[in-house]
């Protein structure tokens, strides 16, 4: 029988999970981008009925081909401002952004093997290390880290330094697949992926406890984990709030016309590259 203590953690956590879990979703819902195929009307192969179906048009090409706009429609964020296509990409700039891009897809990357791990004990353990060896990783990069090819084959899982900062500088790590691929990312598109493999890894570690015993260790543990998840997030919600700000604050000057320079107060802050994602 669980102890009273266990009961407290264990409904604490579940509350913690499934918030992250909602939030994720809610985020990427939120900044969802449709992708956009072009139809050769010409050449009808499989699937090009199912396309068209599931799609919505754009006007014709000059070729005579059509660009069809495929996925979900973008939701308003927590109710208040369905973000505009051409917004999201000037917040979220992948040249601005290239290092949190590469961060966010180098944490995603490695969530990957991980959730092959079947014992619930031990999947909890390996995200605590992962946490562990990222947060070191990213801390201690800077500009002397060395970019590792993305089709080289990594020795990660076939050495192991004695500690996390020995494993920084030999450049293995037990979980971090620290790859970068050689082209430049999308951030979106590897926010939406970020969102969609981390919902699994929540999903699953929610799961996990109904298999092992909730401990004070197991709580503080999974407390760590989530923390870094966390803090990634909110560094995106922060700037999804500067964009609804900037959008209230045109649409109230539409209704004071006289009102057509903005106070220094009312100023809003374009530095969105933080280094509070790497901290």
């Amino acid at each position: 029988m669980a102890s009273p203590a266990g009961n407290v953690w264990e409904l604490s956590i579940r509350e913690l999970l499934n918030k992250r879990i909602v939030t994720f979703r809610h985020l990427r819902n939120s900044m969802a981008l449709p992708l956009e195929l072009d139809i050769d009307t010409n050449a009808k192969g499989p699937g090009y009925n199912e396309s068209l179906n599931r799609g919505s048009f754009d006007a014709a090409q000059p070729n005579g081909n059509i660009t069809v706009r495929m996925g979900n429609k973008r939701r308003a964020y927590f109710n208040t401002l369905i973000f505009d296509a051409d917004d999201l990409q000037g917040m979220f700039n992948s040249i601005r952004l290239r290092k949190r891009t590469r961060a966010y897809f180098m944490l995603g990357a490695s969530l990957g093997p991980i959730l092959a791990i079947s014992n619930p004990s031990d999947y909890i353990k390996a995200l605590g290390i992962l946490i562990n060896e990222y947060d070191a990783y990213m801390s201690e990069s800077g500009s002397k880290t060395k970019k590792r090819h993305f089709f080289r084959k990594s020795k990660g899982n076939e050495e192991h330094g004695s500690s996390i900062q020995a494993s920084y500088e030999q450049g293995n790590f037990s979980y971090l697949d620290t790859h970068s691929p050689p082209f430049d990312l999308d951030f979106l598109q590897v926010f939406d992926t970020f969102c969609q493999i981390t919902v699994i890894m929540y999903t699953k570690l929610a799961d996990s406890l109904m298999s092992i015993p909730i401990t004070q260790a197991a709580f503080d543990n999974i407390a760590k984990i989530d923390g870094r998840f966390k803090k990634m997030i909110g560094v995106v919600t922060k700037e999804l709030d500067e964009l609804v700000k900037n959008a209230v604050t045109k649409e109230l000057r539409l209704i004071d016309p006289l009102d057509m320079v903005a106070s220094p107060e009312n100023e809003i802050n374009t530095d969105w590259e933080t280094s509070s994602v790497y901290k």
